[in-house]
């Protein structure tokens, strides 16, 4: 929610690894250096005892080397009256020198089991992450940096850079195939608390989940009941729902057609005592992560029908810009009740992946007006750009090509074509892979993403969007930190119809948030994200109780009620045929038919109250929170 957002939160996790000590850092050279400095001290004294002191010549040089080797096997003579004392101490610190690097070396062979044993004694206290990429390296650090559970990782690729580096920062690495049941039980999945299946192959993933949950319905119930007693002491509860004591197993999925496929699938709705699974749409999530601290609404707010329309620029056509044009459909509905424009600036060779979006969302155009372009963003020209805007200009650019090199460029070419076309600012959001050099060369080059835009440079405004480091995180995939408002919605939702005698036989949706099916969480979920824009188009904003602004009255007036009733309307309209509703007489879920998809005008005056107690609940969900409606720009540090 605005206000308690921390976008600086990225500096923490840009800390890296923990600074290793140094003795770490320089150990065998400091161990090398004690031998050399052991066995000179024994030459040294041995010179003095057996050549000095007998100048008989009995004793050779050989015999000094041979005699000062022998004191780091623990042969050296027991009588050693008389020696001086640096052949004393070379006597005692030589063995001292073999018997370290011995027991490093035997060390070296147990440490894996010994490490693996030790989860025993850690049960419910660490966490299993399978296949190391860019995103299970980034949770995985983040749970070494800012948890106290232990970390265990899989990765079938000994030479894995990320994973030498998790191990080096105290994870317990396993190489091995994750689908191997042999490889989950030894690294103790059975007792772990989460489990993140992060590899590239989606069918390993499955598998590996399978095998998981298989694992668990072992357990004897005794068993189960003490894992459950250690997950108590340790687990915070979510809100008003008590925490999961069982594993819980987050799967990583990219493309929204597996997704799709995935979420209906039976198994994916397991949430018993034991396992819990739950999908993750990396591409969704960083959508709607970008659209909560980057919504369009933030560096243009269209508040009637006076002002400029909304007009988004997508540049590029991947997997991230397919979502953010949902988000925008979805969210970029405001007051002046015109639908959002989006243009789109790609390569030809999209059009093919065009087609089929398009497809798969047939009314898309019901929802924004969208325009495809197929031109190389890198190479337009002066007039070009000011063709493209001739019917309206651009309010907010979001740049999401492949290459973060090509994508930093594009932006900064844009932005310099529309100076020189003397155009209006338009503000640029660079969404960064992180996935190759540049990520490291310029990491920390960015500023962290602000809430108030009016402090980017007219020049050049231009944001840098760090999506991994931004989103994967334990708040946002474990904790669900997005979902905070979804959430409230549909738990206010529950107890007001527990209130009017429903219950979970005659309501579906009576049930805690955890075992809802994706379809409603989503529903919630959308619902939630426009409140931050309802509040904006009025002026407000949502501060946490403790804040010096004073709390103000919302809606504040019947007529500004009424306008976000229709517009809540609208975005439901939107919600319902993005999802694949049409009109139809009777509602009928089978074939996808609903009566409501109607303008305001024709609804009945029910169904408008309906709209009306969305909007007056706005406060009280936002107490529930800890939050309240105050006025934007009314916080010293806004």
């Amino acid at each position: 929610m605005p206000g308690v957002t921390n976008p600086s939160h990225r500096a923490e996790h840009n800390l890296g690894k923990k600074p290793a000590s140094f003795f770490s850092r320089h150990e065998w050279t400091l161990v090398g250096m004690l031998a050399v400095g052991a066995f000179l001290l024994a030459c040294l004294g041995y010179t003095q005892v057996m050549l000095l002191s007998n100048p008989d010549g009995s004793h050779t040089w050989w015999d000094v080397v041979y005699a000062s080797l022998q004191l780091f096997v623990f042969e050296g003579p027991d009588a050693t009256t008389g020696w001086p004392l640096h052949l004393q101490v070379a006597r005692a610190l030589a063995p001292m020198i073999l018997l370290y690097t011995a027991a490093k070396a035997v060390w070296s062979q147990v440490d894996h089991q010994v490490s693996l044993y030790w989860l025993l004694s850690r049960k419910r206290r660490f966490v299993v992450i399978c296949g190391i990429g860019e995103t299970g390296f980034r949770i995985a650090r983040d749970y070494l940096l800012n948890s106290d559970k232990g970390v265990v990782v899989i990765d079938n690729d000994p030479l894995n850079p990320m994973v030498a580096e998790l191990k080096h920062m105290g994870a317990i690495t396993v190489h091995g195939n994750a689908m191997d049941p042999l490889v989950l039980h030894d690294t103790r999945v059975v007792y772990a608390k989460e489990l993140f299946l992060c590899t590239s192959d989606d069918k390993a993933n499955i598998a590996i989940a399978k095998a998981a949950e298989r694992l668990t319905r072992r357990l004897k119930d005794r068993e189960v009941k003490k894992l459950d007693q250690i997950a108590e002491r340790h687990e915070q509860p979510v809100g008003t729902e008590s925490a999961h004591l069982g594993l819980r197993c987050f799967m990583c999925v990219d493309t929204p057609d597996i997704y799709e496929v995935f979420s209906a699938h039976s198994f994916f709705e397991t949430n018993s005592p034991r396992f819990a699974i739950r999908l993750f749409n990396r591409r969704e999530t960083f959508a709607r992560n970008i659209f909560q601290l980057c919504a369009p609404d933030l560096y243009h707010r269209p508040v009637d029908a006076s002002c400029e329309p909304m007009h988004v620029l997508f540049i590029g056509f991947t997997a991230l810009v397919r979502e953010l044009i949902i988000q925008t459909a979805l969210t970029a509905h405001y007051t002046d009740f015109r639908l959002p424009r989006a243009t789109v600036l790609c390569s030809p060779e999209r059009e093919e992946e065009v087609g089929r979006f398009l497809y798969r969302y047939p009314h898309l155009a019901k929802t924004l007006e969208i325009e495809f372009i197929y031109a190389d963003p890198l190479t337009i020209d002066e007039d070009y750009w000011r063709q493209i805007q001739a019917q309206s200009t651009f309010k907010v650019c979001y740049v999401a090509m492949r290459q973060d090199v090509e994508g930093i460029l594009c932006a900064r070419r844009l932005n310099r074509l529309r100076r020189l076309a003397k155009l209006p600012p338009l503000n640029f959001v660079v969404c960064l892979n992180q996935q190759n050099f540049l990520a490291e060369i310029i990491d920390d080059d960015f500023e962290p993403i602000r809430e108030n835009k009016a402090r980017l440079p007219v020049h050049e405004p231009i944001e840098y969007f760090e999506i991994l480091d931004e989103t994967l995180t334990i708040d946002v995939v474990v904790n669900e930190a997005l979902d905070l408002m979804a959430r409230t919605l549909h738990n206010d939702y529950a107890r007001t119809q527990i209130a009017r005698g429903e219950n979970a036989g005659n309501n579906a949706s009576l049930i805690p948030w955890s075992e809802l099916p994706a379809h409603k969480k989503r529903a919630n979920q959308r619902a939630a994200a426009h409140i931050d824009i309802k509040l904006r188009l009025c002026g407000c904003t949502a501060y946490s109780e403790l804040a010096s602004a004073a709390e103000i009255a919302f809606p504040p007036d019947a007529s500004t009620l009424e306008q976000l009733a229709r517009l809540e309307h609208h975005r439901w309209m939107a919600d319902k045929y993005l999802a694949g509703y049409s009109y139809g007489e009777q509602r009928d879920e089978d074939q996808m038919l609903h009566p409501d998809l109607v303008p305001w005008e024709a609804l009945t005056e029910a169904d408008k109250e309906k709209d009306r107690d969305n909007i007056r609940r706005i406060p009280a969900l936002l107490h529930l929170q800890q939050l309240k409606v105050c006025r934007l720009g009314s916080r010293n540090d806004d």
